[in-house]
């Protein structure tokens, strides 16, 4: 029975993420065919997978001491509906519109569309993520690399611990400039609703499982996705290890700019957070506001360490 039990949760490590991302990306094509508008159609096999991940974490958690709530859930639940759902929802339409607007200039300008229309609809998701990973790749770097932008980022790293949620712990301007910007200028190219859809069916499910606390083994995958046997050394406390994997669905670039992390030889930390930030606001109005209370974030992290 051991031994049975063993082989499941191996085969479960190895095959979850492809599946359950794999499922998602074809139910939200499925919906869509059946004449659901893009922006609605991925909704429901977002919702399933972020369930089912969840029930992974509960039944093959990868850290015991990830398994409980560290006053961290209705943070988090409080990210996910403002962050997730209130300025994703509201800003998502003016984006796009936006970058139709200036797709439709950029074509007569130049005679015709630059996004190859015509490609089946997973290639162009494939290109969309390659180009939209650029993007979101030197976004990332740049909010760890220069402090006007750290304290907007540094949200996302105050968490205790990992799991599925904390893929949505980011501040509502950290949202707008490392979701938006990407689907701007895939739009602005001329990539349609469908692929804009699977795009965020991808960045949403790649998401929840880059943090989720379950065993996840990838294999060669890990040189194309930017998984959570990746992701888990950027949420370390030491900055040698937290400025590297910066892909936030692809690791291409950081392999093309020299930023990818996976030592063979250890296994990454289970203390994360801001260590150096001692007084960094654990509760949500509090990190809410810390990108305008920076200053004195940090000069009280400074007396806190100073007291250590």
């Amino acid at each position: 029975m051991a031994r049975l039990r063993n082989r499941i949760e191996t085969a479960t490590a190895w095959l979850a993420f492809p599946v359950i991302l794999m499922a998602s990306l074809f139910a939200t094509m499925a919906i869509m065919d059946a004449g659901v508008p893009p922006f609605v159609a991925f909704i429901g096999p977002v919702v399933v997978s972020f369930l089912l991940i969840a029930l992974l974490e509960k039944t093959s958690p990868f850290e015991t001491q990830w398994s409980h709530s560290r006053g961290d859930l209705g943070v988090d639940i409080g990210h996910a509906l403002v962050s997730g759902g209130l300025t994703l929802g509201t800003l998502r339409p003016f984006v796009l519109a936006g970058s139709v607007a200036a797709a439709g200039w950029l074509a007569a300008t130049l005679g015709r569309s630059i996004w190859p229309e015509n490609w089946p609809l997973l290639a162009q998701l494939v290109l969309a993520l390659v180009v939209g990973e650029f993007f979101m790749y030197w976004v990332h770097r740049l909010t760890h690399m220069y402090d006007g932008l750290w304290r907007i980022h540094a949200m996302h790293h105050s968490a205790p611990r990992l799991y599925f949620l904390n893929s949505i712990r980011f501040h509502p301007i950290d949202i707008a400039l490392s979701i938006f910007i990407p689907l701007f200028v895939l739009a602005i190219l001329g990539a349609q609703q469908p692929v804009l859809a699977l795009f965020t069916v991808t960045a949403s499910v790649h998401g929840a499982f880059q943090h989720a606390n379950t065993k996840i083994r990838c294999g060669p995958l890990n040189w194309f996705f930017s998984m959570a046997e990746l992701h888990r050394w950027h949420h370390s406390r030491r900055p040698e290890e937290a400025n590297s994997n910066f892909g936030q669905n692809l690791i291409v670039w950081d392999i093309v700019f020299g930023t990818r992390f996976l030592p063979a030889d250890r296994m990454p930390p289970v203390k994360i957070g801001l260590g150096q930030l001692p007084s960094f606001p654990m509760n949500y109005l509090g990190q809410l506001g810390s990108p305008f209370r920076w200053a004195t974030i940090k000069r009280e992290s400074g007396e806190s360490l100073g007291r250590l």
